[in-house]
């Protein structure tokens, strides 16, 4: 008898120490999206939201604060309750470029905030306006080179993952063009498609079906293979700057503080969502890649690790935003 009391009330110590899994969600799931929406992040929060609330019986309700790049979403998250009920989900630049691009960051991506999975990745394509006349990197360089400074291009935002991605071009070629900012990375193309922009640089999720209509020409696609989405557009070491290989991902985040047992539950279930045909097959379908075994532990390190491998490229190419 002694024997079970002690080992009840060692269950119940346990019990107490950890969130009653069975209450959550408790009540509606807000998740930010650190962009607007149209692009790859809001792509993933709807599509996964959509299916967390069909299998949580609790709304998971999408909310976009694209302004900043990323800081507005993350003050919102971290003067949340850290309960798992605010989430955000955002990109390689909320999460990592803008630690290269801020002096200081009022909510580190890394420590500032707890981290759940990693979604999905997608390539970065670069497009151009017909208007320019190229059909490879070596012809769009020769363009460039040959008027200074008066070519222009669009991303969804200062210091996100296509105003990097468009500098770093810029810079490995070693020409000159003028980044023009806009409210997402629809509003930057609409100007690219109206002949307004010469190019623009962002994920091949968001770019492949402009490229297959033919208002815009695929040039480069960043990374070592080429995207099944637009098959034409050669890889960067095809095109002849093997240095140039950018991928952006999708990262769910919530307030510093939740617990580990809350947000290891939310990998899980976001893992079992990603394995729905109906999920899966549109992430892909629009260029993405699932990644596997992303649990917290292992995103923190992937975001640590990202962090490190851009915040010199950032700052190479002399972007900044204060």
């Amino acid at each position: 008898m002694v024997r079970l009391i002690a080992v009840l009330l060692l269950l119940s110590g346990v019990a107490s120490a950890q969130p009653r899994l069975g209450e959550y969600p408790a009540r509606p799931v807000r998740v930010l999206v650190a962009l607007a929406a149209g692009g790859n992040a809001d792509i993933n929060a709807r599509l996964i939201s959509t299916a967390l609330s069909a299998r949580l019986s609790q709304q998971f309700v999408v909310e976009n604060r694209p302004s900043g790049g990323g800081i507005v979403a993350f003050g919102e998250l971290a003067r949340a309750a850290p309960d798992g009920h605010t989430l955000l989900v955002g990109a390689l630049g909320s999460h990592a470029l803008n630690v290269g691009l801020y002096r200081s960051l009022a909510v580190h991506p890394l420590t500032g905030v707890d981290h759940i999975t990693i979604s999905s990745h997608s390539a970065i394509a670069v497009a151009v306006h017909p208007s320019l006349g190229v059909t490879t990197l070596a012809e769009f360089r020769a363009v460039l080179l040959s008027r200074p400074g008066q070519f222009t291009y669009g991303s969804s935002g200062n210091g996100t993952t296509g105003h990097i991605a468009g500098a770093m071009l810029v810079s490995l070629l070693g020409v000159e063009a003028v980044h023009v900012p806009y409210r997402g990375s629809a509003a930057a193309f609409t100007d690219l498609a109206g002949g307004r922009t010469s190019f623009q640089a962002d994920t091949i999720s968001f770019l492949s079906d402009h490229i297959r209509a033919g208002t815009v020409r695929g040039i480069v696609i960043a990374t070592p293979v080429r995207s099944r989405m637009a098959p034409e557009v050669p890889t960067s070491a095809e095109a002849g700057l093997p240095a140039y290989q950018a991928t952006t991902w999708a990262p769910w985040s919530a307030t510093l503080g939740t617990p580990l047992p809350v947000r290891q539950f939310l990998y899980e279930q976001i893992a079992e969502v990603l394995k729905l045909p109906d999920v899966r097959d549109r992430l892909v379908a629009v260029g993405n890649t699932i990644p596997e075994g992303m649990n917290p532990e292992a995103t923190r390190a992937f975001i640590g690790s990202e962090i490190e491998r851009w915040v010199p490229i950032v700052r190479a190419t002399g972007a900044s935003v204060d």
